[in-house]
């Protein structure tokens, strides 16, 4: 949940209300790089898939990627030497309108693109289209070495380890979930996101990356008050190092 202000909420409030959106994407030259704002009037479609669960079936221990497509008026200048990077991050924000006034503008998320196409429309302006990723394929990496802690580690620390190595910020509402002090031994041969989806189902939930590009734990539900070894689909227990996680 987003904080929002009084006038965000007294225009969704009101009967005629609508939603403008915007992306925010990078333009860069051979020396510089800017911010080109692109308004609604320059944007034809945005799809957004942001969902908790993989493949939409109800689940813990996941870490989910979001994804967007888009298509809008290449901001581009070939002429001058000007280009949307490779792997450019780009920003989709949102505000809402009424007749007489206009809310803040309000983040829905943060993609890097991973696939662009441009192409040439019936009113001869060059159009892009991308597909773009949030930050969690960032984690799709190997566990970084290690040898500043001693393990078992704690999950909170553990967790910000790993935030720390790709340079994604936790929500607080994660830390302040992850409270029960699970410990980890040394996740040699596991990738980070594999390790984000067991620290998730230690607690009953799964990991996303917040509208505001931070990594958030989403829980379906309370842990119980009895204790359990995790185990997988075939009821084998999940081990690091040897060891058992008991939740």
């Amino acid at each position: 949940m987003q904080n929002t202000s009084a006038l965000y909420n007294q225009i969704v409030a009101s009967q005629n209300h609508w939603f403008e959106a915007q992306l925010l994407i990078p333009v860069a030259d051979a020396h510089t790089e800017r911010i080109e704002y692109l308004s609604q009037r320059s944007i034809f479609s945005i799809s957004i898939n942001h969902s908790a669960f993989s493949d939409g079936v109800p689940q813990i221990g996941c870490a989910i990627s979001g994804e967007v497509d888009a298509t809008f008026i290449d901001p581009s200048i070939p002429r001058a030497g000007i280009y949307v990077p490779k792997m450019a991050k780009i920003q989709l924000e949102i505000r809402a309108k009424n007749d007489s006034s206009a809310s803040e503008w309000i983040p829905k998320g943060t993609f890097y693109i991973d696939t662009r196409e441009v192409s040439r429309n019936d009113d001869d302006l060059d159009v892009m289209k991308i597909h773009a990723y949030d930050a969690m394929l960032m984690f799709e990496q190997m566990y970084p070495s290690d040898d500043s802690h001693d393990y078992p580690l704690l999950d909170t620390t553990l967790l910000q380890f790993m935030a720390d190595s790709v340079g994604v910020v936790i929500d607080q509402r994660t830390l302040d979930i992850m409270n029960r002090g699970f410990m980890f031994s040394l996740p040699a041969g596991y990738t980070m996101r594999e390790m984000l989806g067991y620290i998730a189902s230690a607690y009953g939930g799964n990991f996303v990356i917040s509208d505001e590009g931070k990594l958030l734990l989403v829980q379906l539900g309370g842990l119980r008050e009895e204790t359990y070894y995790l185990v997988d689909e075939n009821g084998d227990s999940i081990t690091f190092g040897g060891n058992r996680i008991l939740v």
